[in-house]
């Protein structure tokens, strides 16, 4: 008898210890995606007009989906898109949180007359629309808006050359997309 109340101590306890497991929101990989274009070979352009810095805050925008297929689902129209895993992050994030993007170990790559800036960028959350993240024009570069898109193009194909395992090209509406 007293063997058995043992057990059922032990088992209440696991119980209880699980519960408190499923309660907590645990950190997992969030990612946020940018629909490109491809060439007809399926490698992205790494130009400005892939890669567009705008706005009123002039910023390059970036949007987090649940995952690959909920991505390729709201970006329908781009053969290509850019992956950006920004690590572990107990969804959802608050609006004014904010990560790095690349490191200093990798050459932005850009022409100096675009005035760009080193790696790390920072990318900040505002979900404004729903999910929207984005690395602010000063962030990239010194110089107006399309010296940033180009720095930008520049400065992500960089870090996907370099195999960067936290930035990654992957199917949009075509198959076999590359970098």
């Amino acid at each position: 008898m007293n063997s058995n109340k043992q057990r059922r101590g032990v088992i209440s306890i696991i119980f209880a210890m699980l519960a408190a497991l499923a309660v907590e929101s645990p950190a997992s990989a969030y990612s946020v995606y940018r629909g490109v274009v491809a060439n007809p070979l399926r490698h992205v352009i790494w130009d400005e007009k892939n890669f567009g810095v705008s706005g009123a805050t002039p910023s390059l925008s970036f949007f987090h989906y649940a995952d690959d297929a909920a991505a390729r689902a709201a970006l329908p129209t781009f053969q290509c898109i850019i992956k950006i895993d920004l690590g572990n992050i107990a969804p959802p994030p608050a609006p004014g949180h904010h990560l790095l993007v690349g490191n200093a170990g990798i050459a932005v790559g850009a022409f100096t007359v675009d005035q760009p800036r080193v790696f790390p960028w920072q990318i900040d959350f505002d979900n404004n629309p729903a999910g929207h993240w984005s690395i602010a024009r000063g962030a990239i570069s010194n110089g107006n808006n399309n010296a940033a898109s180009r720095v930008a193009a520049a400065g992500i194909a960089n870090l996907v050359f370099f195999n960067n395992p936290n930035i990654a090209v992957i199917n949009g509406n075509t198959i076999g997309c590359s970098r």
